[in-house]
């Protein structure tokens, strides 16, 4: 079954990451529903340019493969970068949040976004091209549904999750 409002990945301006960008090592780490809990995915650059930052509040942890989580409990996650884009993969598979106090994802592209792929496309220039990204989460396979972030161009860009998952930054087509 397609997801409603889904494209599939061949539909989207998946943003690349500039060919100079240093690629940001993965996290593993605990996330308690005690405590609130942030990460950050960082360039090596030297600078500690942010790539993604996931931010956890108490209590945002619901359900681990249907099994509710109390508010003593604590999840292994796992955040690392996809090769080459603005992507990231947040697991475990089956962590669900809780729907008051979801966390939040926000990707920072302004010093490594690759805007340029915008040339060609139906996007008059970089600028159009940075006002339609948004950011994207995997459905099912091959289908991506519009997470309904928010952002400005050439800015962050930032949405709530509703459990882990694969999600990157695009734009339709």
């Amino acid at each position: 079954m397609t997801p409603a409002g889904s494209l599939p990945t061949a539909e989207l301006l998946i943003l690349p990451l500039a060919g100079s960008a240093p690629a940001p090592a993965s996290l593993s780490f605990y996330v308690s529903n005690a405590r609130a809990t942030t990460r950050n995915l960082i360039h090596g650059d030297g600078f500690n340019t942010l790539f993604a930052r996931v931010q956890f509040p108490a209590g945002s942890l619901s359900t681990l493969d249907g099994t509710i989580l109390g508010p003593g409990d604590s999840v292994p996650v796992t955040l690392r970068a996809d090769a080459g884009i603005y992507g990231i993969r947040l697991g475990p598979d089956g962590l669900r949040f809780a729907s008051a106090g979801q966390p939040t994802l926000t990707f920072s592209y302004v010093r490594y976004g690759n805007l340029s792929v915008a040339a060609g496309s139906r996007y008059a220039d970089q600028s159009a091209y940075a006002n339609a990204l948004d950011i994207w989460r995997e459905a099912s396979l091959d289908r991506w549904v519009n997470t309904g972030g928010a952002g400005t161009a050439l800015s962050d860009l930032t949405t709530s999750l509703p459990q882990t998952g694969h999600y990157l930054v695009a734009a339709p087509r």
